[in-house]
């Protein structure tokens, strides 16, 4: 038997290939498009990161190699990757001088035993750095967060929480302009700066949340988890002074589409 009769007979024996079934095939990719759609608008979880919003005059970063010295606190740590961060060329921190020192604003404990830490620091041209430790970051707020823990930034837009308009962006020009309200696998929470010098406390009422916060002295930053407000469409924020005095409130609208 010769080489081509033999490739005959196997070219005999191999199968048909199918004929393409067009309106079987177009009705399928439909199914599939239409089984990978979204049967409902996920609610829109704000990144923990400052409520940054990433623009072009906005470089966050951890990739810089910067390493704390042992025994070093959280404030050292932040101090250090904002100094770092401005040092850098070509990044929104180059231009902003002295750095001050900076405050923590909050520090909350989550459910899932996570520590979320969040500072800020002003500098002398007027602009505005923040730190605030990752998603990821498994920081328990014991000695100090490591640098690649943190997120940082300088001259930042945010997500403005206190516009119904979820899309709103402005420029961080003053503290009090710093906040979020974020869930995620600890659940969700709260941290602001009060607009007040005068604070010492903040009462949060919305859906699924009545309490008061105390406000910090230095940063006037309050910051708590609230387990129960999952579902509040925004909260009432109404700050007081050290005799009960209402200085004014607030609405702060929660992040959901």
């Amino acid at each position: 038997m010769n080489e081509h009769s033999i490739d005959d007979r196997i070219t005999a024996l191999a199968p048909l290939a199918e004929q393409l079934d067009q309106e079987w095939a177009e009705s399928t990719l439909a199914r599939i498009v239409a089984d990978e759609s979204p049967r409902q608008a996920p609610r829109r979880t704000r990144r923990r990161v400052a409520a940054i919003a990433v623009t072009g005059a906005l470089t966050l970063t951890t990739g810089a190699a910067v390493a704390a010295a042992a025994g070093e606190g959280p404030f050292d740590t932040v101090k250090d990757v904002l100094l770092d961060f401005a040092d850098q060329p070509n990044t929104s921190g180059n231009d902003v001088g002295t750095i001050h020192d900076p405050l923590l604003v909050a520090q909350v404990e989550q459910s899932n035993g996570v520590v979320f830490a969040v500072w800020i620091a002003t500098t002398s041209s007027g602009d505005i750095c923040s730190a605030s430790t990752t998603s990821d970051a498994t920081w328990d707020g014991g000695g100090s967060p490591a640098p690649g823990d943190l997120e940082y930034g300088c001259g930042e837009y945010v997500v403005d929480l206190y516009d119904p308009d979820p899309n709103t962006i402005i420029r961080l020009e003053r503290p009090d302009q710093l906040g979020n309200f974020f869930e995620e696998g600890g659940g969700p929470v709260l941290y602001g700066i009060s607009p007040y010098p005068d604070a010492v406390a903040v009462h949060v009422h919305g859906a699924g949340v009545d309490r008061t916060l105390p406000v910090r002295e230095d940063s006037l930053g309050y910051g708590a988890a609230l387990p129960g407000a999952t579902d509040a469409a925004s909260m009432e924020l109404t700050f007081s002074d050290a005799a009960g005095r209402t200085l004014g409130s607030r609405t702060l609208f929660a992040p959901v589409d």
